[in-house]
């Protein structure tokens, strides 16, 4: 009798022993999982199509591929290449790589050379909504057991809501930034952005979907931005480009 429960306790010790121990220390919370992956010389793959309509014509519509690196506090650069996804528009794709705090452009009308840009890209992406913010993510996701402030559960692992551009300004480093620390006008804090997000089994992004109008309202202009995530923990090492000489400088 001894002998078969030394047997019996030993046998329903194993399944305990054998979970790994990386799946018990992964962060239940996404923006903790995200603050995580934090780690300089690692970042995401990112893909992301981006559409503008007037009614039901299609405007515009491009695609972003690239990758973003990763610093001990967040984002550090990007180097993402855009080009439209029109049919039938062959436009020469436009490079844009953002290093330590300053951004150079290369393709499109400007030529293969790189010029530096006057203007900062602090997003990589199309849509407002920088997913990649600790703040920002945790901004759209259910606070606790009685449901969130802006976004709620649509299925074991996605979620959807609406946020405003004034709520963006508030929690998104980013977005200020892109606005040059200005807040934003009433019509446009007021616009509402809605979003329908995917988490991954570790917790980190996998999809954001976003759809917002831009004021004027009475011309109909809708955006639709789709951006997929991968292959978090990637080696990224971005770094400057040389720029061209400014007119009139020696070089070419």
């Amino acid at each position: 009798m001894k002998r078969w429960i030394i047997v019996a306790a030993t046998a329903l010790a194993v399944p305990t022993a054998a979970v790994p121990a990386a799946a018990k220390a992964a962060p239940a919370d996404p923006a903790a999982a995200l603050q995580a992956r934090f780690v300089a010389g690692h970042g995401v793959r990112i893909v992301e199509s981006g559409r503008t309509y007037s009614g039901r014509e299609l405007l515009s519509a491009q695609k972003r591929r690239g990758t973003v690196e990763f610093g001990p506090s967040g984002v550090a650069g990007h180097d993402v290449l855009s080009k439209s996804d029109l049919p039938g528009d062959d436009a020469t794709p436009l490079r844009t790589r953002s290093v330590g705090g300053d951004t150079y452009l290369s393709g499109g009308m400007i030529g293969r050379r790189w010029v530096r840009s006057s203007d900062r890209a602090a997003s990589p992406f199309f849509t407002p909504v920088m997913l990649l913010e600790p703040a920002t993510l945790k901004s759209l996701l259910p606070a606790g057991k009685k449901g969130g402030s802006a976004g709620r559960k649509a299925g074991p692992s996605t979620f959807k809501g609406t946020t405003t551009l004034g709520a963006l300004y508030r929690v998104s480093p980013s977005y200020r930034a892109s606005l040059g620390g200005k807040r934003p006008a009433a019509a446009v804090a007021a616009t509402k952005v809605s979003w329908r997000l995917w988490l991954g089994r570790d917790r980190l992004p996998a999809r954001l979907v976003t759809s917002w109008a831009v004021p004027p309202r009475d011309m109909r202009v809708t955006r639709v931005s789709d951006v997929r995530f991968s292959s978090w923990g990637t080696p990224v090492t971005l770094t400057a480009p040389t720029p061209a000489p400014a007119s009139g400088e020696a070089g070419s």
